[in-house]
């Protein structure tokens, strides 16, 4: 979370995958599944006698049915992912009659049911927390390819309280926490009271999302990349940091594209939650405190990570 999630997001759309998951997903970049696709999430929702109903059905019914199918499949995989949905976004929503069917009578699928072509953008891979046949289906075969993008704590730290404190352009988005978190923000006058009490509170949004991702960090089938390789001049990075994560992103999934056309469509700077995406923005803002404070609890993150 805050890792600079818009680079990578575009970087996948340029090479022509869609998108999903917990990410501002515009219509544009909605994956578009194929007849297939849907038919198999219908048939894991719904059964295959109804699947095979849907085959002859009046095209409209066959969007909307296969369509529901699959965005009941898409909270069911994402729970089975370890994301913590009942929390961002209640028990209501994640628990519908169709959702709970689709949980059940999917438990036993494999991530390689779900559809071809489609980009998973994930906030946290809990390794304590993924469905077990997941973790053994990707250890036994490599699939899904798992890009890890992380950044430097501080700068994390940092985007998050510029973006709980309303300072992007389209808001803070759903999760429930977030507007708890973003009242606490705005209750303090100064940004250096916001930025103590965020590096002191370990329930803040992102503390500890570096020390759970460790895993992905060392994984040697994991392609792990930094915002700082990744940014470009734009983000006060350089063309050749960026040039050669590009290249190894595109080697990792098997993609032929252009590493200079894809370098010129990943950072947008009216993507949700942009605010000024540059590297380290943190010590123009951190005083002598946030850096002690810093140092004390993310000390050990910052060497695992590189950032000293």
């Amino acid at each position: 979370m805050k890792s600079g999630t818009h680079l990578i997001q575009e970087l996948m759309v340029a090479l022509g995958y869609g998108m999903y998951g917990q990410s501002r997903i515009t219509d544009d970049i909605r994956p578009e599944l194929s007849r297939p696709a849907r038919l198999r999430a219908a048939r894991l929702v719904h059964g295959a006698e109804r699947a095979a109903e849907l085959e002859n059905a009046d095209p409209d019914v066959f969007d909307q049915v296969t369509g529901q199918a699959w965005e009941a499949l898409g909270w069911a995989w994402q729970a089975r992912l370890g994301l913590p949905l009942e929390n961002r976004y209640g028990a209501t929503l994640v628990n519908s009659e169709l959702v709970a069917q689709a949980r059940s009578r999917s438990i036993g699928s494999r991530f390689s049911d779900t559809p071809e072509n489609v980009c998973w953008i994930l906030p946290e891979l809990d390794i304590k927390k993924i469905d077990g046949n997941f973790i053994q289906e990707w250890a036994d075969t490599g699939e899904p390819r798992i890009i890890f993008m992380y950044r430097d704590p501080r700068d994390v730290i940092l985007s998050m309280v510029n973006f709980l404190s309303g300072k992007t352009a389209a808001g803070f988005g759903n999760f429930s926490e977030f507007k708890v978190f973003s009242a606490i923000l705005n209750s303090f006058p100064t940004m250096d009271e916001k930025l103590e009490y965020a590096l002191s509170d370990p329930a803040f949004p992102c503390m500890g999302d570096h020390r759970r991702a460790l895993w992905l960090l060392h994984h040697p089938r994991v392609c792990a990349v930094s915002f700082e390789e990744l940014v470009g001049p734009r983000g006060l990075g350089t063309e050749q940091r960026q040039d050669a994560a590009i290249r190894r992103i595109l080697d990792f999934v098997g993609s032929r594209s252009s590493p200079a056309e894809v370098a010129e469509k990943i950072f947008r700077e009216d993507s949700f939650s942009f605010f000024k995406g540059q590297i380290g923005a943190w010590r123009e803002v951190f005083t002598a405190r946030h850096r002690e404070i810093a140092e004390s609890v993310l000390g050990d993150v910052l060497s695992s990570y590189g950032y000293v």
